[in-house]
């Protein structure tokens, strides 16, 4: 499993380097975004999620708080339904609550192992509630991510991960239908104890603005710590 390795980060290294192809002008910045997150069984098959992610830029900051319940198909399967809302608050001006958005969400989860690597791939299907518009904007969204143990009897781990983001339809004063984003992850994560980790790495964010001047590409340091009890 370990040749397949080059193969991953090779498209990964394209994914991240195909903004710079595109005709569109790009502006771009630095953020830190922080994860924690914790998963578990409720009483079998039923599942729990609770995430909080803040996340912070030169102009404004943002955090998104989600929560899930899912059940469990088979022990790598899972369906889930949840919530999140996300408050953005604006540096320039007055720093109170400028606006926020609610979310919907559908996802199946599949994380099986091929050989040493683990694998997720995670779809879910987002019904967002954006300010300064009454429709709602539907938007898939699939990310294939795997974990490599390198070192230290496991505890270290290489992590690539990719998710892209397409809009389903077209919202008067919101997105516009088709491709929205993607990130692209390549990092490192520590095994701290049987149900616990840190991720550190880095995380390239393209979006697509077809309203604005310009794209935008963020440079982003991400660190993550998630409890899995699952």
């Amino acid at each position: 499993m370990r040749s397949h390795l080059p193969r991953l980060l090779v498209l990964l290294l394209c994914v991240v380097a195909s903004p710079a192809a595109l005709a569109r002008p790009i502006s771009s910045e630095a953020q830190f975004w922080y994860t924690v997150s914790a998963q578990g069984p409720i009483a079998e098959p039923f599942l729990y999620y609770l995430e909080a992610q803040p996340r912070f830029g030169e102009d404004d900051a943002r955090a998104i708080l989600r929560a899930a319940g899912g059940t469990r198909v088979t022990q790598d399967l899972s369906l889930w339904l949840g919530y999140g809302w996300i408050p953005v608050w604006v540096w320039d001006g007055d720093p109170a609550l400028r606006q926020n958005e609610s979310r919907l969400y559908q996802q199946l989860l599949f994380t099986p192992r091929l050989g040493e690597v683990r694998m997720v791939v995670r779809a879910r299907l987002e019904q967002r509630f954006l300010p300064g518009t009454t429709e709602v904007s539907h938007r898939a969204r699939v990310m294939l991510r795997g974990a490599l143990p390198v070192a230290a009897e496991g505890r270290l781990s290489l992590i690539v991960w990719d998710e892209a983001f397409v809009h389903l339809n077209s919202v008067d004063s919101g997105p516009r239908r088709g491709f929205d984003m993607n990130r692209a992850f390549v990092g490192v994560g520590w095994k701290l104890g049987d149900h616990s980790a840190v991720e550190v790495g880095y995380l390239n964010v393209f979006t697509r603005r077809p309203t604005a001047e310009t794209d935008q590409l963020i440079h982003t340091l991400s660190v993550s710590t998630p409890f899995n009890f699952m």
